[in-house]
């Protein structure tokens, strides 16, 4: 009987990236994804030891023990294992992870960096192996503590002052305090060195683009397109210094029957950015808290914003400290609140100046000039000062406070009363203002202006605990985890859907399981498996109320 062959193992964290470089490989490699980190730091704790010099508590990720169980059974087999993470801060911490956790050693040249995935650059990555750079992971890991710290004492102080759930990080507390204050008009003109900040605010102004949108699409184009007998990425990696093609023969013309509208557009517009087709965009700013005055505010500031800009928009309107309407942010009454609670303690650890500093600082210690322990205690001791006086201010005994009770439009079917919005254990839900001697209560639904794609009524949003959000539909069974979207679907008219991963891009799909762009889609086989589990559990509880 011949001896199985051991295999060469490639990991990467997206199943998208896994996919092209399947494509590159032979037989005796196998590709595999973590999916993002494997271990984070701990959501409903700190998980920073400001006693023991600011030391980590990483745990497993909830929901990837299986996972975890199985890469750690492919790795043992494997005869060689290579890191093709991000070529990025965040990309190497994860592969020092992967070191840790697989037991590779960090100092072999285990280190493949893939600026852009093409089956030439992915041959020729192998020739610079290198072991795992501990500066570059280090970088990441101190800014990712020094946030995590931040934002998790400013709930503390937040609670007290405020109520239970209300808190905000560094670069969300300028964001908010930006749009407050909103930008002086003025023009902004975009260079043409094409950085992920430039490509978001050209995609804003010729294409109306978000940033979000503009990121998502711009990670496919880096991630792999299949065409009829090749993949391959269009543009390398976005999250870089810069963004270049991988070939400008590609002309977008000639790639357009395999990329979606929203691929095609923005490829279109990165190819004549770079190959000298369009002079430099100059978006005009009307003095209105928007995308663009934004951007243009951070810019003039010289804070680096492109990676979470978006991500902060979306934080704090699902936070309700902000609301959007027709592309104007406006604070609400409870983000007022936050800023007059943050006004006075946090405004030097929390201002442009010292987001820049630590922005500069983090990238020393990348270079190695600089030890990851003196940025994170430095600022943290400057920070704690400043939450130490606004915790002062509170008194000794004050305890967190409760959300207050906000009495809804709806009426009690049972007894006329008005019904109120109350949070318990499983979320948001609505209960009669006649308890006890009422006790009628159902889930509060939010109704939403998109349409259910299975019966074409609105479609409602329902908060759960720990953050956690579902849609459903007012009239049929439909329901989903994933987030519906402004958009519609261009082939059948449907809403899209977005499914949001951890630690890598989101996809987006149209939501009619019968339309011909969900044919082979990669979400049918998740859409599948989230059905599958979700009956196992009914029929597990079922199960259990009989016995």
């Amino acid at each position: 009987m011949a001896e199985k062959i051991l295999k060469s193992v490639v990991i990467v964290e997206s199943p998208e990236k896994a996919r092209t470089i399947r494509k590159f490989v032979g037989r005796t490699y196998s590709v595999l994804t973590t999916g993002g980190f494997l271990k984070d730091l701990p959501k409903s704790r700190i998980g920073v030891d400001d006693t023991q010099n600011y030391q980590p508590n990483y745990i497993t990720v909830r929901g990837k023990g299986k996972l975890l169980a199985e890469l750690k059974r492919e790795t043992l087999k494997a005869r060689r294992i290579f890191l093709a993470t991000n070529p990025d801060a965040k990309g190497e911490f994860l592969a020092r992870q992967c070191c840790e956790i697989f037991g590779i050693n960090p100092l072999s040249k285990c280190r493949i960096l893939l600026d852009e995935l093409t089956r030439e650059n992915f041959k020729s990555s192998f020739d610079t192996a290198r072991p795992i750079d501990n500066d570059l992971a280090d970088a990441f890991q101190t800014k990712q503590l020094i946030d995590k710290y931040v934002s998790h004492r400013i709930g503390e102080y937040l609670e007290r002052k405020i109520w239970r759930g209300v808190k905000v990080g560094r670069f969300r507390a300028m964001l908010l305090s930006l749009i407050a204050n909103t930008p002086a008009q003025e023009n902004l003109t975009v260079e043409k060195t094409l950085t992920l900040s430039t490509l978001q605010e050209l995609a804003l102004n010729e294409l109306n683009f978000s940033a979000g949108r503009t990121r998502f699409i711009a990670d496919q184009l880096y991630e792999g397109i299949s065409f009829d007998k090749d993949c391959a990425g269009l543009i390398t990696y976005p999250h870089g210094a810069e963004i270049f093609l991988t070939s400008e023969r590609r002309n977008p013309d000639d790639v357009k029957e395999f990329l979606t509208d929203y691929q095609f557009k923005l490829y279109n517009l990165i190819h004549a950015h770079i190959t000298d087709k369009n002079s430099p965009a100059t978006l005009k700013l009307n003095g209105t808290a928007n995308d663009a005055a934004l951007m243009a505010a951070f810019d003039k500031l010289g804070v680096s914003w492109a990676d979470v800009y978006s991500v902060g928009i979306a934080s704090l309107i699902k936070r309700k400290y902000i609301a959007a309407e027709d592309g104007v942010y406006k604070v609400t009454s409870l983000g007022q609140r936050v800023l007059e609670a943050l006004d006075g303690f946090f405004d030097d650890v929390f201002s442009a100046t010292a987001y820049n500093e630590i922005t500069a600082q983090v990238h020393e210690v990348s270079i190695g000039n600089v030890k990851k322990s003196v940025v994170i205690e430095n600022y943290c001791k400057k920070f704690s000062a400043a939450f130490t006086e606004a915790m002062a201010t509170l008194g000794d005994d004050a305890k967190p406070q409760s959300e207050p009770v906000v009495e809804s439009d709806e009426v009690c079917e049972k007894c006329g009363r008005k019904m109120l919005i109350r949070h318990g254990r499983y979320g948001t839900f609505l209960a009669c203002s006649g308890y006890p001697e009422c006790k009628n209560a159902k889930p509060f639904l939010e109704q939403l202006k998109q349409r259910c794609p299975k019966c074409g009524e609105h479609l409602a949003k329902r908060a759960l605990n720990r953050g956690r959000t579902y849609y459903c539909c007012e009239s049929c069974d439909f329901v989903t985890w994933d987030e519906p979207q402004t958009i519609t679907c261009k082939t059948c008219g449907s809403t899209m859907f977005v499914h949001r991963f951890k630690g890598r891009a989101p996809m987006l799909y149209c939501g009619n399981e019968n339309c011909p762009t969900r044919e082979n889609h990669p979400m049918n086989k998740i859409l599948a498996e989230s059905k599958r589990r979700a009956e196992a559990r009914k029929a597990r509880k079922a199960k259990e109320s009989k016995q």
